[in-house]
Parts: structure tokens; sequence; C-alpha cells
């Protein structure tokens, strides 16, 4: 996934990781006897104060199921009594391998016994009340399901959306640091004690920074929609979200309407009988010259708005570094390059650039359009995780205008090139 283009500011200088055993416990014994001494980092300094949470209507809600159709790394069974989640992911690359049940129990009820595949489960009583969440995509979740006043704190000021941005500056909403950047700092979210953090969990120091939040008593999960390789599968985690506070019919509306629209598109692209072609790439790479998108959820939208994406192989469903030589040998004939800079100032050399069809003819795009820059906040980042629909419109609108000739795109715009030649 690719990363938000500026450096955040005034985040915590601080990690759990670098920890030893002495101050964990020392944190630890800090927490046990002064309790919400730690008044300065959110909404939850006071603890006499009320917070002002949405009441979530507590009944037995478990009779709403939601249908896994489309997400690969969670799946639900509702059984009398409790919601089984079933949580996983596997990447030996990135150091992440997870897999545990979650059982989820209604408030008041009592738990069933953890026995045989459930012997290692986590119990977690629903539905929750208040979250904290390093990731937008999952803030953008929880708004969606109108838990906005529910969300105790999050990554940071860098956030797109109005009534959150508001939110944050009002302190109502702390911040604990951006998932791209660093772990989340431990003496925050003690002070906050949210009923449930998400993380957004992309490797090993992040999956170490869940287990020691556990061990500090946090109920802390991992979120894996980020390794979805479909757009669809992504939004599909609102689903996921919805469990924790008995918000499955609110989920199972909006997402099927994502659907329904997501159809109507692809249906329109499948009567083209002659394809565009297409990449996804960013500049540079952490590691390579490009940073590709060859098989994961955004390269998913290429293909759903009827284009062939020529860097697509059999590899890994997240970004990948990919040298000049490489990409120039696949796309050098595609119709169409969608990138993440708003200019190719900094890209390689004019000759190499007018190497591609796509350069030349001025079919370069990028999807920074919904952007304050003035916060460092891209709405790409946060709407498209629930609403995916609007940017597979957008992009059906540019490879096949004619399909859609009065749409205005929300996300892309034409990347400005200085090096053209043609």
């Amino acid at each position: 996934m690719s990363e938000k283009p500026a450096v955040f500011k005034n985040l915590y200088l601080s990690r759990l990781s670098t920890l030893d055993g002495p101050r964990v416990l020392f944190l630890l014994l800090l927490v046990s006897l002064f309790g919400g001494v730690m008044t300065g980092c959110g909404p939850s300094a006071n603890k006499n104060k009320t917070l002002d949470v949405e009441s979530t209507d507590i009944k037995n809600n478990f009779t709403t199921k939601v249908d896994v159709r489309y997400a690969q790394n969670f799946s639900v069974t509702n059984t009398p009594g409790y919601k089984l989640v079933h949580l996983h992911y596997n990447s030996p690359d990135r150091g992440v391998l997870f897999d545990k049940q979650l059982v989820l129990v209604q408030k008041g009820t009592k738990p069933p016994e953890l026995k045989d595949e459930l012997k290692d489960a986590w119990v977690i009583e629903v539905p929750l009340k208040t979250v904290a969440a390093n990731d937008d995509g999952e803030v953008t979740r929880l708004k969606a399901l109108g838990l906005m006043n529910n969300i105790v704190a999050m990554g940071g000021g860098a956030i797109y959306d109005s009534e959150l941005r508001q939110r944050w500056e009002e302190k109502k909403i702390a911040s604990i640091g951006y998932s791209f950047h660093r772990v989340p700092l431990p003496e925050v979210i003690l002070s906050l004690n949210p009923d449930l953090l998400t993380l957004y969990s992309s490797d090993r120091d992040k999956m170490a920074s869940l287990e020691k939040m556990r061990i500090l008593g946090i109920n802390a999960i991992p979120q894996f929609a980020w390794a979805e390789p479909s757009f669809l599968g992504k939004a599909e985690w609102l689903k996921f979200t919805a469990l924790f506070f008995n918000k499955e019919e609110e989920a199972n509306k909006l997402f099927e309407e994502v659907v329904t629209r997501c159809k109507q598109l692809m249906d329109k692209v499948r009567q083209k009988e002659e394809k565009a072609t297409a990449f996804l790439v960013y500049h540079p790479s952490e590691n390579s010259d490009w940073s590709a998108h060859r098989n994961d959820f955004y390269a998913s939208f290429l293909e759903a708005a009827g284009a062939i994406n020529v860097l697509a192989d059999d590899g890994p469903t997240h970004a990948v570094g990919m040298n000049n030589e490489k990409i120039l040998s696949l796309a050098k004939d595609a119709d169409f390059w969608i990138a993440n800079s708003t200019s190719d100032e900094n890209w390689p050399p004019s000759e190499y650039l007018n190497s591609f069809k796509a350069y030349r003819n001025g079919q370069v795009f990028h999807y920074q359009k919904r952007t304050r820059y003035e916060h460092n906040a891209y709405d790409w980042y946060e709407t498209p995780e629930v609403r995916p629909d609007l940017v597979l419109e957008d992009l059906v609108s540019i490879f096949y205008p004619e399909l859609l000739p009065d749409h205005e795109p929300e996300y892309f715009e034409r990347v400005i090139l200085t090096k053209n030649q043609f």
C-alpha cells in the first residue's frame, strides 16, 4: 500500500518496541497505582466526565448475520449465543503469521466453554462503546457505520474528513501515531483504555506491537483489510468492524449498495470488445525505482474497469518494487498510466519517460485530486475504503469516456508532464 506522500509531524517519538522488561513492568505498576493520572492525552482524561459516545443497542442482535463473499482474511460463523470470527493472514516475507478465533458474546451473557478449536480464542463482549484505530481506513469504516462519536483515538490530524478533523481539533479524538510510520505509544493507549484497539498489522514490528499491547491489558486486534487482493474484499471489512458493535444490518445495507453499483459499472465495460491497457506504479519506491501495484486491491480496480493490467503476475498481493527496465519492458505500450504524483518533476529523465506510449499521449493520471494539503490529508485513503464504486466509476470514465460522458472524476486528474517531447 502506498504511503501518504508527506512526512507527518508531531508524532510521538517513542514506541513500545523500545521498552525492555523492567520498563514494561514499571509502566504496568504506574497504571495500576495511578489509573487516571495520565490525563493530558485525550477524551478519557477525566474519568468522571461522560463521553459523547452514541448509545449502542445492547439487545441481542445476533439474528442479523453477515455473509462474507469477497474478503479472504476473515470469516464469520453465527452460533447460538455468540459470533465466531476467524481472523487470519499469512505472509512470511513480511513476518506476519496470524491465525486466531475471536468469540464475540453479547454483554451480560455467558461465553461458551473454550475447548478444542476454541481453547486459545479471544473472548470479547459486544457491543463495544469506545474504539481506537491507527489506520484511516478503519476510522472511515467506523464513521460509515454511524460510530464517529465512539472513536477516542486515531492516527492524528492528517484526516481529510472535516467532521473527524474537527473532533480531533476539539481534542475529542486523541492522536496515537499513524500506522504507516510507527506503532502506537502505549502510554497514550493506556490512558484512554479503549474497549477496542484495531492495529494496521503489515509487518513483524507491528505484530510485535500488537502482542505487547495485549500484554499491557489492551483489547488489541490486528486489521488485515490492506492485504485483500480485491477492492471489494477490502471494502467488505466494513462487516468485520460492524461485528463489534452489533451493526451488521447497517454494514450489509451499505456494502450491498456498493456491490450493486460496481456490478453495473462492470457490466458496462464488458460490452467493449477492444480493451484498454493500463498499469499502476508510483515513484520512487523505498527499495527500487518504482513501487508497482501488480496483484493487490489497487490493481484489481484496473481489471474491473475493463482494462488489461500489463503488470499483473502470480506474485504477492501487495505493492512490490520494480526497476526502470522491468517497468519499461512490460508497460511501454500501455494506453494508460496511473500514478500517485501530481507532477513528473522527480521522475526519471525525459528519454526514459517518452518511451512509454501513455506518457507520450498524455494519458498519465494521479489519484490525489481530493486532497487537503494544509492538513497533509488525502481522501484517497479514506472514502474509497467503504465506497470503492466511486474509484471504479472514475476509472471507467477515463478508460472509456464514451460510456460515462457526463462523469467528472472525483479522485483522478492528469499528471503535470514537464518532460513530454511530443
